[in-house]
């Protein structure tokens, strides 16, 4: 994986989560990689990528984190997952199209077109999805309300 296409979705991320928590104190945690794109919470937004490199990016949420944010994007109190409906499941859907639109404004800037999937929203426990094997990027983003992962896998195409 190329680090100029893995740094947009870094920055990206950052600049939406400062826009919607209406903060500054954002920080980025230890990164670290995985045999393969899996999701491991309660709230995963999945979205496909492709172009000069192909895979996905999961942004990978905890209950409580996906709450917060929900309550912070909707002005409404939301007391868990299992009551959402498909207003708040396109909420979190948007934050992915937030997260990546950005990404690929600035790697479009740097000359590399790519391409999204619409996002898929998906929440849950003990859930699967049927992912390639690449390797994959994890990279923790701490928020004041808790913890995202953005989940990156690209294998040049």
């Amino acid at each position: 994986m190329r680090i100029e296409y893995i740094n947009p979705f870094i920055e990206s991320t950052f600049e939406i989560m400062s826009e919607i928590l209406k903060t500054d104190d954002i920080k980025r945690g230890e990164l670290f990689l995985k045999k393969s794109i899996s999701p491991s919470h309660a709230v995963s937004i999945i979205i496909g990528i492709t172009g000069p490199a192909n895979g996905r990016l999961i942004i990978d949420i905890d209950e409580n984190t996906a709450i917060n944010l929900l309550s912070k994007m909707t002005s409404s109190e939301i007391k868990d997952l299992s009551s959402i409906g498909e207003y708040e499941k396109s909420a979190l859907g948007e934050i992915g199209n937030m997260i990546t639109g950005n990404a690929i404004s600035k790697l479009y800037k740097k000359g590399f077109t790519f391409v999204l999937t619409p996002p898929t929203v998906i929440t849950g426990k003990d859930y699967e999805i049927d992912t390639p094997q690449i390797e994959t990027l994890v990279v923790p983003i701490i928020l004041p309300i808790g913890q995202i992962e953005l989940n990156i896998a690209l294998k040049e195409s």
